[in-house]
């Protein structure tokens, strides 16, 4: 029996509530909350201004890719088309990539540029921005090295560096050199399966697209790269979150390379693991793991979570305003398209 998107939605709710409530019953509530004021409000303050300048870079990158296709889009559009794309990817169970359709629908709306192409854009900007990631934590795994880390801490650092460097030189070479390697597979998939007409439609739809994405690593490559660049310094301001809550709330300094293995190790839980809206239960979990590692305790690491999660909602609500501003409100729960 095949479960609706509202089942499955309801269904990874109540199983991250239920792993979030055995945390908190474990932990204590009450251990959470003293972390969580001992932020003070300038620590709270520092927190969201790393979190929005991680949303203006970003967004800053997008519109720089967007320029290389001609889509233009003011930058308070594409601003606020970003916020409303992660309300999407934080609400749905998606790997937070759920939102994206949402974004070039709200930039389709207000421009004359085609859905694809406007789509072609974000997925170029991904592949940009997890570049950008791959190369915040090299830099960190080549100072690990040189720093001589503990022989199990420099392992992990380098697992996760050659998973993300795997994942995105395959990404650039296939959009580079133009190998098409998810329209093949569409061919394949319709070869074996039993639905040559949809299928070959998919298969189309895929080579169109992949075509408007190599753009952007042939004829487009000099705002890929700028996007690239402007990406990294928003992966700085994700990268020192951690220092900033955990300064203020224990007043600890971390070496670039324990930043470079956190940082690290919290990309790996959000991009593979988010399978519960808003990684309810799952990333709370995932940070007492992490954190424990560097010697802190589960309630303060259950407190950062809360912490980030109070200021990401704000931008979810935010997003939600927007989605129902423009009437695609039911892209949450439906599999609509345009």
């Amino acid at each position: 029996m095949r479960l609706g998107r509202k089942t499955t939605t309801v269904l990874s709710v109540v199983l991250g509530l239920a792993v979030l409530a055995a945390i908190l019953w474990y932990i204590g509530p009450a251990k959470v909350l003293r972390q969580i004021s001992a932020l003070g409000w300038d620590g709270f303050a520092l927190m969201i201004s790393s979190i929005v300048l991680t949303f203006f870079f970003w967004t800053l990158a997008w519109v720089v890719v967007m320029k290389g296709y001609g889509v233009v889009a003011p930058f308070s559009l594409s601003f606020w088309a970003r916020i409303g794309s992660f309300a999407v990817s934080f609400l749905t169970p998606s790997l937070h990539f759920g939102g994206e359709p949402v974004r070039a629908l709200v930039i389709e709306r207000e421009s004359d540029s085609s859905y694809s192409r406007i789509f072609a854009t974000i997925v170029a900007e991904r592949i940009t921005m997890m570049a950008a990631l791959v190369a915040v934590i090299l830099i960190g795994a080549l100072l690990g090295i040189y720093s001589q880390l503990p022989s199990d801490t420099l392992i992990y650092l380098i697992l996760i560096s050659l998973i993300f460097v795997g994942l995105v030189s395959l990404l650039i070479l296939n959009f580079y050199r133009k190998m098409f390697l998810f329209t093949k597979f569409a061919a394949f998939l319709k070869r074996k399966l039993f639905w040559p007409e949809i299928l070959q439609k998919v298969e189309d739809g895929v080579r169109h697209l992949e075509k408007e994405i190599s753009m952007a690593f042939g004829q487009h490559i000099r705002h890929t790269g700028g996007a690239f660049l402007l990406d990294i310094v928003a992966t700085v301001f994700m990268f020192i979150r951690p220092q900033i809550y955990f300064y203020y709330t224990q007043g600890r300094v971390f070496t670039i390379e324990e930043l470079t293995l956190l940082f690290a190790m919290i990309s790996v839980l959000s991009s593979f693991f988010w399978i519960t809206p808003g990684g309810i239960g799952v990333s709370e979990g995932g940070f007492i793991g992490i954190f424990a590692i560097f010697g802190i305790s589960g309630s303060e690491a259950v407190a950062y979570s809360f912490s980030v999660k109070v200021i990401q909602l704000f931008f979810v609500g935010l997003g939600l305003a927007l989605l129902a501003r423009y009437g695609i409100m039911n892209l949450l729960f439906e599999g609509r398209t345009k």
